[in-house]
């Protein structure tokens, strides 16, 4: 890929990360591609070629939202914290660039999931979660994959996960871990009040459709979008546009990741 233009977004929240995207921009004058750090997305400005995230997962995560639909790709930094989905770390951020520009770098499409409901509109990278509110915790929904009832239950919640998600969130609560290329989605129950209801793994070409019978609060990515009424439905399904991710010739692939980040042997 050619890149003439490069946006750093850095995490809000720590100081040295505005630093390392500060250090990204020098590096990228030396090299004669333009450079900026950018505070706030706004793609009706003229977008780059490629965003260079600087913080952990989190950062990454709010920035994809951000770019969507726009499938530009993005080269997740790390800057401490776990970051399953870093292409490097920020010491090796230059490296990291020089890679890109020479163009050894390659590209990973991941799927994004898209929720609609009234009032509700989102996409999520890695999962879309609906809870109980401040108000009421437990949740008692009915749920529908693709044609079939998966059936009516109760609990902390409801997961569906991508691929991507599927060591987020969905792994803390029991669900399976998918490999990024595997073109399915994962529903997983948050402390169901059945004990034999059991996470599930369906193609990503089926809709999921939930129903509760209270308010539910709906999250994309750990933040909240909407309030999902009772007696209304919400839709989940794959979004029509991925977010595209940057691998370098030493990024870590999925395995090699659980065995450094979650001790595996």
């Amino acid at each position: 890929m050619e890149v003439r233009r490069v946006w750093f977004v850095h995490s809000p929240h720590r100081e040295e990360a505005k630093e390392v995207a500060q250090r990204g921009v020098r590096f990228c004058a030396r090299e004669g591609v333009e450079g900026e750090v950018v505070a706030e997305i706004d793609i009706a400005q003229t977008l780059p070629d490629l965003v260079v995230t600087i913080g952990g997962d989190g950062t990454l995560l709010r920035t994809a939202r951000a770019l969507y639909p726009q499938e530009i790709p993005i080269m997740p930094t790390l800057l401490g914290g776990v970051g399953f989905l870093s292409a490097c770390r920020a010491e090796a951020l230059e490296l990291g660039l020089s890679e890109v520009f020479a163009g050894r770098a390659f590209m990973e499409r991941r799927a994004r999931l898209l929720a609609q409901g009234p009032g509700i509109q989102a996409t999520a990278l890695n999962e879309f979660a609906i809870t109980g509110t401040a108000q009421k915790k437990f949740v008692e929904m009915r749920v529908k994959v693709g044609e079939e009832e998966l059936g009516e239950f109760g609990g902390d919640g409801l997961l569906v996960a991508t691929p991507t998600g599927s060591t987020a969130y969905a792994l803390a609560a029991g669900g399976p871990i998918l490999t990024p290329n595997v073109p399915a989605f994962s529903l997983v129950p948050i402390c169901p009040h059945r004990l034999g209801l059991r996470p599930v793994v369906f193609p990503d070409s089926i809709a999921v459709e939930v129903e509760t019978k209270h308010h539910a609060l709906v999250l994309a990515d750990g933040d909240p979008v909407g309030v999902l009424p009772p007696k209304n439905k919400l839709c989940i399904r794959r979004a029509p546009k991925d977010t595209v991710l940057v691998r370098l010739p030493h990024t870590a692939k999925l395995f090699a990741q659980l065995q450094e980040k979650l001790g595996w042997p």
